[in-house]
C-alpha cells in the first residue's frame, strides 16, 4: 500500500519529546516543567500539545499541505498529533469540544480549504475510539481580514491578529481545545483564548501540529 511518508520518514520527523507545559515550546529533557518566561507570566491559554517541533522536515510538510494543497500529508501527521494526546491526557479530563482556528472568507476562497477545520475533522475522527469530541465550526469568527503571521516579526503579530475574531454567541462549554495547524509566538490562539475565557469558558487547550521554538 502506498504511503504519502514512509515509516522511516516519518520515524525520523522531530518528535515533541518535551515541551513547557504551559505554553507548548520544546524544551531540553532535563529542562523544568515551565520554561523561565511562562515562570514569569504565564499564557492566557492553559497549555499547548503539538505533534512536532517546528523545523527541517516538518515545516516543509505543513507547507506543503497549507500552500500547495498537498492534503496527502496531513493523516499521516495527524495520527502523530492524536498519539500525543491519547498519551497527555491519559487519565486526565479531556476538552468538552475543540475549536478550529478559522480562516476569514477572502484567504478561504484564496485557498480553497480551511487546514484547521481539515485537521480538527481528522482528529476527531482518529480520537473517537478513545474519547467522543465534539466538533465546534460556529463559535467563533474572523472578522478582519489580516496580513499572514507568519510573514511579520514576531513584535507586529500582536497587533495584527487583535479584534481579529468575534464570538457568534456565548459558549456552552467549560473546557475548550483550540486546533491549528503551527504555533509558533502563540498570538493568534491567545487572542481567541481571551475571547472565550471572557465568556465564561474555565480552561482552553491548545492542540498543533507544529510547535516553534522560542521565537524571542
Amino acid at each position: 500500500m502506498n504511503q504519502p511518508v514512509c515509516n522511516l520518514c516519518m520515524k525520523s520527523l522531530p518528535v515533541a519529546e518535551k515541551h513547557c507545559q504551559s505554553c507548548g515550546i520544546p524544551v531540553p529533557l532535563d529542562a523544568p516543567e515551565c520554561c523561565a518566561r511562562c515562570l514569569r507570566k504565564k499564557p492566557v491559554f492553559d497549555t499547548c500539545y503539538s505533534a512536532f517541533n517546528y523545523e527541517f522536515p516538518v515545516d516543509h510538510l505543513v507547507k506543503q499541505i497549507k500552500y500547495h494543497q498537498q492534503l496527502i500529508y496531513l493523516p499521516p501527521v495527524t495520527d502523530q498529533l492524536s498519539r500525543n494526546l491519547i498519551h497527555h491526557y491519559d487519565g486526565r479530563e479531556w476538552p468538552q469540544a475543540i475549536v478550529p482556528v478559522p480562516l476569514h472568507n477572502k484567504r478561504l476562497r484564496a485557498r480553497g480549504f480551511d487546514q484547521a477545520l481539515l485537521l480538527a475533522r481528522q482528529l476527531v475522527k482518529k480520537l473517537q475510539p478513545y474519547q467522543p469530541l465534539k466538533l465546534e465550526t460556529r463559535l467563533i469568527r474572523r472578522q478582519k481580514h489580516t496580513a499572514p503571521q507568519q510573514g511579520l516579526k514576531a513584535s507586529k503579530r500582536k497587533g495584527n491578529i487583535k479584534n481579529a475574531f468575534s464570538m457568534t454567541g456565548r459558549p456552552d462549554y467549560q473546557y475548550l481545545a483550540i486546533v491549528d495547524d503551527v504555533v509558533t509566538t502563540g498570538e493568534t490562539v491567545s487572542e481567541i483564548t481571551r475571547l472565550l475565557k471572557q465568556q465564561g469558558v474555565k480552561r482552553v487547550d491548545i492542540w498543533c501540529l507544529a510547535r516553534t521554538p522560542d521565537p524571542r
